[in-house]
């Protein structure tokens, strides 16, 4: 528990830093004052004031913020210092809505587009560093688990050797395989060697669609080849390529059957992560990639309150020729954030009757 609880934190807070600092990096550029920029929501841990910018974390580690002057325009009867703080940025130039569209594209679009960018970066070091996989090795011995299938969740783990399944003796992994995949998806007596202890696991293959066979979420070792920069940063941007193509085909498909069968939250995003924690860094790097890339997406969306409904009110005024009223953009994207708040609620509480109940 103790490993998911830090894994997570540690990778989402990584994803969120890298996604927020993409529309900090690219204000300062833009010569827009940045109020504020927060790692998580609600009450403050942290906090420190760096000339005019307010640095934080927060208690709820589910996202962040960068807060920038303009992009809710304060309540002129307001006596507060927020407005202060506002017209003092419109007389300088310095308010989000006074820049171009170009510049306020490139602000919003920056933090999706870093996500992607550290995914490509991530693939890169694996490949450049660990290798490319060429070959798989016949023995029956886990090489990698998917931390979200029946293998992992039983508590295998990589360098486990599968002696016997259903009492029969397994030599290889072809015949392990084959026993797994005719399987009638009902629980299997499988028993492992770790380490020279024997152990001994019930677990339920599940039936994959798409192959038309059961499985429990296990690979096989591999052999892997060096295959130096140029061609681990062409493979990177490859993969990453990929993997946002299925994961689009994801959405569709989630769409189009109407279903909330592959929708996940924080939890099972943490049980991913600390299953992938127990199975080596390898495979947190490439899950966190994954999960970097489906946060990209998921932002660009053309739903208030998220990047993509921002960047949509950008597509009107280009077409208008002028803004929408940034009072009223900020009732959207208010009503927007709040019916955010209460799908996330929902989608925690699917997350926690999937997984414990």
């Amino acid at each position: 528990m103790l490993t998911t609880i830090l894994s997570f934190i540690v990778v989402l807070g990584i994803l969120i830093f890298i996604h927020e600092f993409g529309h900090y990096i690219t204000a300062k550029l833009s010569d827009i004052r940045v109020e504020e920029f927060a790692l998580g929501f609600g009450p403050k841990l942290i906090s420190k004031q760096w000339g005019e910018t307010v640095y934080s974390i927060r208690i709820i580690p589910l996202g962040g913020f960068c807060n920038m002057t303009g992009e809710f325009i304060p309540d002129e009867d307001d006596d507060s210092e927020d407005l202060k703080i506002y017209n003092e940025a419109l007389k300088n130039g310095r308010c989000f809505h006074q820049k171009s569209i170009l510049k306020r594209f490139a602000v919003i679009f920056m933090g999706p587009f870093m996500n992607f960018a550290l995914a490509v970066l991530i693939f890169f070091l694996i490949f450049n560093f660990a290798g490319l996989p060429t070959s798989t090795l016949d023995q029956p011995i886990i090489g990698e688990l998917d931390p979200s299938m029946p293998a992992a969740e039983a508590g295998l783990r990589p360098g486990d050797e599968i002696v016997e399944i259903e009492n029969v003796q397994i030599n290889s992994w072809e015949s392990m395989a084959e026993k797994i995949h005719n399987s009638q998806k009902e629980p299997l007596d499988i028993v492992v060697n770790r380490k020279g202890e024997r152990l001994q696991f019930k677990i339920t293959p599940q039936y994959d669609e798409q192959m038309d066979i059961n499985v429990i979420g296990i690979y096989p070792q591999v052999v892997r080849e060096n295959i130096g920069f140029f061609k681990a940063s062409r493979l990177s941007v490859v993969q990453s390529w990929q993997v946002f193509t299925l994961t689009i085909k994801g959405f569709i498909q989630i769409i189009s059957s109407r279903s909330m069968e592959g929708i996940g939250g924080p939890v099972m995003i943490a049980s991913i992560i600390g299953q992938a924690a127990r199975n080596g860094i390898i495979n947190v790097m490439n899950w966190m990639a994954i999960i970097s890339i489906n946060l990209g997406i998921i932002n660009l969306l053309p739903l208030p309150a998220l990047d993509g409904g921002r960047i949509f009110f950008i597509i009107i005024e280009l077409f208008r020729g002028k803004p929408v009223d940034p009072q009223k953009e900020g009732f959207v994207h208010l009503i927007g954030f709040i019916l955010l708040m209460i799908l996330m609620v929902f989608i925690i509480y699917n997350d926690i009757v999937k997984n414990f109940f």
